[in-house]
């Protein structure tokens, strides 16, 4: 007896569909990385203009998402046109798993 291979529909590209409008948030810097179980949250945050002598960061976003996407999304990232920040990418995605 031989065992053969299952056959599979070939993969198909993922359509993607943007149902509702999105509201877009501004960050400027990533605060910290939660490791909650298998996902992660990151922490983005923008400066605050108030007193300059106490300097304060104000949250803006948090992200919520598999640590496995982490990977992709540095993937991506390191793949978008050269720009200044591909080491940071690379160095940030080093420790978060």
């Amino acid at each position: 007896m031989t065992l053969q291979r299952p056959m599979f529909p070939p993969r198909r590209e993922v359509e993607t569909i943007e149902p509702f409008a999105l509201q877009d948030v501004f960050v400027v810097s990533l605060v910290r990385v939660e490791r909650i179980g298998s996902v992660r949250r990151l922490v983005f945050a923008v400066p605050e203009n108030g007193d300059p002598d106490m300097p304060m960061r104000v949250v803006t976003a948090r992200l919520v998402l598999p640590a496995e996407a982490l990977a992709e999304i540095a993937a991506q990232l390191m793949d978008a046109p050269a720009d200044t920040g591909a080491a940071t990418v690379a160095r940030f995605c080093s420790t978060v798993n």
